[in-house]
């Protein structure tokens, strides 16, 4: 029987039953093995104080901690592997890079056709770039991507996966925000993906299966969206830079700095994006062509 691992990483729960509903179809036509990874120590969920702007320096930089034994028989023959993931800091979560670039992780996928689950809130396209280039490291074959995000407005977002991340609670805030997350019908309707793929690793066939999933809406990307990512990821880069010259995670000595980059990060979604937002949109037509062609990009599997 064809043989699949889903190695997934999710704090809430959301991206676990995204990836389940993709993969309920699969029964009775193949063997899924579900691993899920354990950090160690484990990221708290809710996050508390600080703690969660602390994962911002290694998520950001890609440097792996330490994860619990994986439960998956090792020297097993998967026909595919499926990585799900949420996004930290515009970048993959600290136990996904400890995954990819460790030896069982990188023998797990080598050779194998890979294909990538993500669970974010709007902006995913510099975190996948990374997991595609660990992917291709590790010897993987990416070959097809999902990406479901919250459908709120970008400022509302904010606010609502602020309140569910540091409460840990999925309810409308003050009974007036929406719910935080991917929408609950988004989550279900998720099994739309499964019989392409089972179409696909049953045949051993993956030509063409990244512009199937697209034609279901696997990706969806907003322009505007995508600019102001890439240019935030550039200033993770400088800010994860600077506290790292503090210490390592938990080091007090590194407080300070996460305080600033706390209330750098608000100013800017709260005040300057609105700006970049408009700027963006007054400049679209003289960069139309590399937009349409950076969309393109970014909605494949190709690797620049």
């Amino acid at each position: 029987m064809t043989r699949i691992l889903s190695v997934t990483y999710s704090q809430s729960g959301q991206l676990e039953a995204i990836v389940s509903n993709i993969t309920a179809i699969f029964k009775g036509h193949a063997e899924v093995v579900h691993e899920r990874l354990k950090p160690v120590p484990d990221f708290p969920f809710p996050w508390k104080g600080i703690d969660f702007y602390d994962a911002m320096p290694e998520s950001v930089k890609l440097i792996p901690s330490e994860l619990q034994p994986l439960k998956c028989n090792l020297a097993a023959n998967y026909d595919l592997v499926i990585l799900g993931y949420p996004v930290w800091f515009l970048s993959p979560p600290i136990p996904l890079t400890t995954f990819l670039k460790s030896d069982n992780g990188r023998k797990l996928l080598a050779g194998k056709p890979v294909i990538t689950v993500i669970g974010a809130r709007n902006m995913w396209v510099n975190a996948q770039e990374d997991v595609k280039k660990m992917i291709a490291d590790a010897g993987g074959n990416h070959v097809g991507n999902i990406a479901l995000c919250d459908t709120h407005n970008n400022l509302v977002s904010v606010v609502t996966i602020i309140y569910w991340m540091g409460t840990g609670r999925k309810d409308r805030l003050w009974g007036i925000f929406p719910k935080p997350g991917i929408p609950e019908m988004a989550v279900e309707e998720a099994d739309r993906f499964g019989p392409p793929i089972l179409k696909a690793v049953r045949s051993g066939n993956y030509v063409g299966l990244q512009e199937e999933l697209i034609r279901l809406k696997a990706v969806e990307l907003s322009p505007n969206v995508v600019s102001t990512e890439n240019k935030g990821k550039k200033m993770f880069r400088l800010w994860a830079s600077f506290v790292l010259k503090k210490g390592d995670p938990g080091n007090k000595a590194r407080a300070g700095r996460l305080h600033l980059f706390k209330w750098y990060l608000l100013f800017v979604i709260f005040v300057i994006s609105p700006l970049v937002t408009a700027i963006f949109y007054l400049t679209m037509p003289l960069f139309l062509k590399r937009i349409k062609s950076n969309l393109k990009y970014y909605q494949s599997v190709s690797l620049k």
